[in-house]
């Protein structure tokens, strides 16, 4: 088992006051059915109501993939957790061992742990899934390779081997960080108006030709060709915001993303 590392850090050690965090998030209503999602992943206190806002207006399958960065540079590039089981607070989130190997058999990807050993983009997800879809399982991948033509690849071979199960695709990302919130949202909406046109591509090269640190593009780019692959027609912003609504700086913000891809 995968224990809950950033318990207590990123998001409180307590079920209950985890539910009592979220509980007057609104929702869309009523829930639409997605093929992806783009969710943010900094501490709940200023990004998690944007992240449950966002998988709390889809209708979440038995199963879930979830991508993230890789930010401490540990394990294989494409890293498929092998653990049966994620602790959290609320209780564990079990794992599609199976899908998780069918995955794993990409040429470029491995099981491994390690590169989620003490990787918090994911774990924090997990808290939100299990309130909203105490059952979900979940396949868990890390990414760290900036071969785009091995991404796409990556994707094929994903939604090949999805093709016969009903799977919501959610990648864990920041966007631009520690910059003014005005030029944050400047930058980051070149990219998310390619995301709205499931141009993967563009946004990548957009995030690489104005070195926008948006940490979970890699994620970002595989769960858009799936969404694409799989017959989604645009993405939807569900909301945008930035540390500073939190802290009451601007001047030095981190900025947050919810988006569907339907």
């Amino acid at each position: 088992m995968r224990k809950a590392v950033f318990a207590g850090s990123f998001y409180p050690s307590n079920g209950e006051a985890i539910i009592s965090f979220f509980k007057n998030v609104k929702c869309l209503t009523p829930k639409k059915d997605a093929v992806a999602a783009i969710v943010p992943h900094a501490g709940y206190i200023y990004s998690g109501k944007t992240a449950f806002k966002t998988l709390c207006s889809v209708n979440i399958p038995e199963t879930v993939v979830v991508f993230c960065p890789n930010h401490r540079g540990l394990g294989w590039h494409l890293a498929v957790s092998s653990e049966d089981r994620w602790e959290t607070p609320l209780g564990d989130v079990e794992v599609d061992v199976e899908l998780s190997r069918e995955i794993a058999e990409f040429k470029y990807a491995k099981l491994d742990d390690v590169a989620h050993l003490y990787e918090h983009s994911l774990e924090v997800q997990l808290p939100i899934l299990k309130i909203l879809k105490p059952d979900a399982k979940i396949v868990a991948v890390s990414v760290a390779t900036y071969n785009t033509s091995l991404l796409r690849d990556f994707a094929i071979h994903i939604a090949e081997k999805t093709k016969n199960k009903d799977v919501l695709f959610v990648a864990s990302s920041d966007m631009s960080h520690y910059v003014p919130a005005d030029y944050a949202k400047k930058m980051d909406f070149m990219v998310i108006e390619a995301l709205k046109k499931l141009d993967a591509d563009t946004a990548f090269e957009v995030v690489e030709k104005y070195d926008i640190s948006m940490c979970g593009i890699l994620p970002a780019y595989i769960a858009v060709n799936i969404a694409k692959i799989k017959g989604a027609q645009k993405g939807e912003v569900i909301e945008y915001t930035n540390s500073g609504e939190a802290t009451g700086d601007f001047n030095n913000v981190v900025a947050y993303l919810g988006m569907i891809f339907v």
